[in-house]
C-alpha cells in the first residue's frame, strides 16, 4: 500500500532536506537543488541557472534568469536577492551603497 503525503508533509520533507541531515553527500545535494530549481522555474517562470556552493551565510544557491514566463512584477522572485530587480520583463542590477 502506498504512503500518502499531504502537501504540507511534502513541504516538510523538502525543508528537512534543505536544513540538513537527509542528503549528506555534496553531489547528491547539488543534484537535489538542480531538480528543485527546475520545479520552481517550471511553475513560476524563469530559467534555472547554475547551482553552487560558496563560503558565507548561504553556502548553497541556485541562480534563476528572467524569461517571458516571469510576471511583470518579478513574481515569486521579487522578494529575494534585492541586488537584482526583475520588472516588466527586464533585469536590472540595483546599486548597493
Amino acid at each position: 500500500m502506498a504512503k500518502v503525503l499531504t502537501d504540507a508533509e511534502l513541504a516538510d520533507v523538502i525543508a528537512r532536506a534543505v536544513q540538513g541531515g537527509l542528503i549528506e553527500e555534496a553531489a547528491a545535494y547539488e543534484h537535489f537543488l538542480q531538480d528543485l530549481g527546475e520545479l520552481v522555474s517550471s511553475h513560476f517562470g524563469g530559467m534555472r541557472g547554475s547551482v553552487g556552493r560558496s563560503d558565507g551565510d548561504f553556502p548553497w544557491s541556485c541562480a534563476f534568469h528572467i524569461d517571458e514566463s516571469v510576471p511583470d512584477d518579478g513574481g515569486v522572485y521579487a522578494a529575494y536577492d534585492q541586488d537584482v530587480t526583475w520588472a516588466d520583463g527586464e533585469e536590472a542590477t540595483n546599486a548597493v551603497d
